[in-house]
């Protein structure tokens, strides 16, 4: 079975006239004819009833009319769609992100995204950095947003966010905006900080707040999860520095003190793999905005 004998039977199904069928197709009446023939012959039944004056759809030609019909229209949406697919315009994207991103940059990012490529479909998955790694290694992932990524030649990067840190207090500590002087009145205090096995340099960044100002960090709890933290420190069980865009999306019993002055900054990184061929992802490329400050 041919799809122009699918294409020919559905012509003289609405025409219900070998002539005027053939005339619409751009072929000679004979010709239509054999191909009707020829599909009712592999068909093994009847289509049409023929008679000198009318030609009528038999039960089963109009059975095969309404499937024929469904199945040229899906191989038109299929090829509409592979071409989409080649070109970047219909696909899907393997997102994965730290939490911050999802109350910054990432929501604005789909946004324009979407706008401009509506048949892309995003996959958002929050992991922590580590496990980001190895899932974007394994071919899990397009594309990860995470923090201070080790450089690695088999890999793009790109810096996409940056903001300032801030410590966060329990509510009733006695430091507050007004008498907060330096990280150094915080040399006694027990701390919560990521573990190292997340990301040994953003790690290492955390502590460098605490060593640029003479001291190494008394450290009480290691967590990767900024909510899990900011519940530990309204529970008074440390105290630890988070992004300061933390401070418009907890309801914890916390207190937030920006670091304006001092040199680090929080600070999320795409990261992909050079030889992802999905022509999707380039799309998402042009909506990642390098941070201006």
């Amino acid at each position: 079975m041919e799809i122009r004998q699918l294409k020919y039977f559905l012509v003289l199904a609405e025409e219900l006239h070998f002539h005027r069928a053939a005339d619409k197709l751009y072929i000679v009446q004979p010709a239509l004819s054999k191909q009707i023939k020829l599909l009712e012959e592999e068909l093994g039944i009847a289509l049409l009833k023929r008679d000198k004056r009318n030609v009528r759809l038999t039960e089963a030609g109009k059975y095969f009319k309404t499937e024929a019909k469904a199945i040229l229209d899906q191989l038109e949406l299929v090829k509409s769609h592979t071409k989409l697919i080649q070109e970047g315009e219909k696909g899907e994207i393997r997102i994965g992100y730290v939490g911050s991103c999802i109350h910054t940059f990432l929501p604005d990012m789909l946004s324009e995204l979407h706008e401009a490529h509506p048949y892309i479909q995003t996959y958002l998955n929050e992991m922590t950095s580590s496990t980001q790694l190895e899932a974007i290694q394994n071919g899990e992932l397009d594309i990860a947003f995470l923090r201070n990524p080790l450089p690695s030649p088999h890999f793009h990067h790109q810096l996409v966010f940056r903001e300032s840190f801030a410590l966060v207090l329990p509510e009733n500590h006695y430091l507050n905006e007004n008498n907060f002087e330096g990280i150094h009145q915080l040399a006694q205090e027990e701390f919560i900080l990521p573990t190292r096995s997340d990301g040994e340099l953003y790690y290492r960044l955390q502590l460098s707040i605490c060593e640029d100002n003479g001291f190494s960090p008394r450290i009480a709890h290691e967590t990767v999860h900024g909510h899990t933290v900011l519940n530990l420190v309204g529970h008074g069980l440390g105290i630890t520095f988070l992004p300061t865009s933390f401070k418009n999306v907890t309801n914890a019993a916390v207190k937030f003190i920006e670091l304006k002055n001092i040199s680090q900054r929080a600070e999320i990184t795409a990261l992909w793999n050079k030889e992802n061929p999905n022509p999707s992802l380039e799309k998402l490329l042009n909506y990642i905005k390098t941070p201006k400050n």
